[in-house]
């Protein structure tokens, strides 16, 4: 009975042995190029066993011949410029080249003017679509991100770099190269947005084929809070004299409401009501009167006595002719008095008892804060935030619903009672007669 039979693959026998029912089994190389050769270790196998079987080493891949391929797969293949954006993207990934982008891509910017423009309310796409989406973007921010481009973009990356060269490692270097300036975190990471925005949205866009500052993260440190006046550093501060009346009652009017700088100056005549204020706007030197920050208007507890000061200040105002004046006047009729007057003159009051401005981080903000520490303490903060306008995205439905009479009284008589001991210092003349109340707020007003 024949056990086995031989052929040959490129000159070497192999051998196909039957097993005990004739079928074959796989052939096996002998190794042997001569039938005599081949048939002894045939034979030799079907006494001793098969030898066992040996894993095959892997073949070299042929780095040459894959570049060839590939070649000439690209060479033949009909491409558009997604396709080549997906192969220079693809050694891009792999870490074979810098950057990607091909002169079939539709648009080859310089990298600073084309933050200069993104930043420009009057040219950008992209501020565009956010005002049109209800989005607030200022005047005074996109100056200063101008500012921050020039200052720090400018001459780290120069004119003639292209966006689409930027690459991670050049972002993270620069980055590294802010903070090792001595700037602080939040510095920092303010001077970088401007750019990795525009990146972003210049990637989305379809402008550059990445987005080299993906995944980059900010950097932290210890933030260092604004301070708040101690109860006995606050009585003494009003209880002094200050140099100027408008600084003296917008900060006890932002001590006692919690409003912001701004939005004190943009107070108007029409704003005052029987012992409730409307903060409807807020004043901006760029963009002048707009909305309040988030966009919310409210109505806030105004105590007698501070009312008492802002229509003193309505007495003094050389703009009486004016329809609705600013009750923060400024010697033009149409702009209100300059912020620097709030923080200048509270320097003054604050230097003249010797608190330390600088290491606590006091400023004229100080006021609003102090007012939303103090006030939480006695009543609910959900109450305290629909006075002072604070919002945020997880709770805007429940700080910013309708204030009710009943928290606007609640609110009023806690705050009475919280700055008791600081009204009765108030220096400013005592409320003007009521007929004389009445020229300056007409008795059909209605603020509701």
């Amino acid at each position: 009975m024949r056990r086995y039979y031989l052929h040959t693959r490129n000159g070497v026998f192999y051998a196909e042995i039957l097993t005990s029912t004739g079928v074959k089994r796989s052939a096996r190389s002998t190794g042997a190029r001569s039938r005599d050769k081949a048939t002894n270790i045939v034979e030799k196998w079907l006494i001793n066993g098969l030898p066992a079987l040996r894993k095959r080493k892997p073949k070299p891949a042929s780095i040459e011949a894959d570049h060839h391929t590939i070649l000439k797969a690209i060479k033949r293949a009909v491409l558009d410029q997604d396709g080549a954006m997906a192969i220079v993207c693809a050694l891009r990934d792999r870490g074979l080249i810098d950057f990607c982008v091909t002169k079939a891509w539709p648009r080859r910017e310089k990298l600073i003017p084309f933050l200069l423009s993104f930043w420009d309310l009057s040219d950008s796409p992209y501020l565009r679509d956010k005002k049109a989406h209800g989005r607030s973007i200022t005047v005074t921010y996109c100056r200063a991100a101008i500012k921050k481009i020039q200052r720090y973009w400018r001459p780290r990356f120069g004119d003639g770099k292209e966006i689409s060269e930027v690459t991670r490692s050049d972002i993270r270097e620069f980055a590294l190269s802010i903070k090792e300036s001595g700037l602080s975190c939040s510095s920092v990471n303010n001077i970088m947005v401007v750019g990795t925005t525009a990146m972003k949205w210049a990637h989305n866009e379809g402008i550059i084929p990445y987005d080299p500052s993906a995944g980059l993260g900010t950097f932290t440190g210890d933030k260092v809070s604004r301070d708040i006046l101690t109860e006995e550093e606050t009585e003494a501060l009003f209880r002094g004299k200050w140099a100027d009346k408008r600084a003296y009652a917008a900060a006890l009017l932002s001590l006692t409401t919690g409003l912001r700088s701004g939005e004190v100056r943009a107070l108007r005549q029409n704003d005052i009501g029987e012992g409730t204020l409307s903060v409807a706007h807020s004043w901006n030197d760029d963009e002048g009167l707009k909305c309040p920050k988030n966009g919310e208007k409210r109505v806030v507890p105004l105590l007698p006595e501070v009312r008492s000061l802002l229509l003193g200040l309505l007495q003094e105002t050389p703009h009486k002719e004016t329809a609705n004046p600013f009750i923060f006047y400024s010697p033009c009729a149409e702009k209100p008095c300059p912020s620097i007057i709030f923080l200048r003159y509270f320097r003054l009051a604050c230097r003249s008892l010797l608190i330390d401005l600088e290491s606590r981080k006091l400023d004229f903000h100080s006021f609003r804060h102090c007012f939303s520490t103090r006030m939480a303490e006695r009543i609910e903060g959900n109450k305290v935030a629909k006075i002072t306008g604070h919002k945020s995205e997880a709770a805007a439905k429940v700080y910013q619903g309708h204030i009710t009479a009943r928290i606007l009284s609640e609110m009023g008589s806690e705050t009475a009672s919280e700055f008791r001991s600081i009204l009765q210092y108030q220096r400013i003349e005592p409320e003007p007669p009521k007929e004389q109340i009445m020229k300056i707020i007409p008795k059909s007003k209605n603020l509701h």
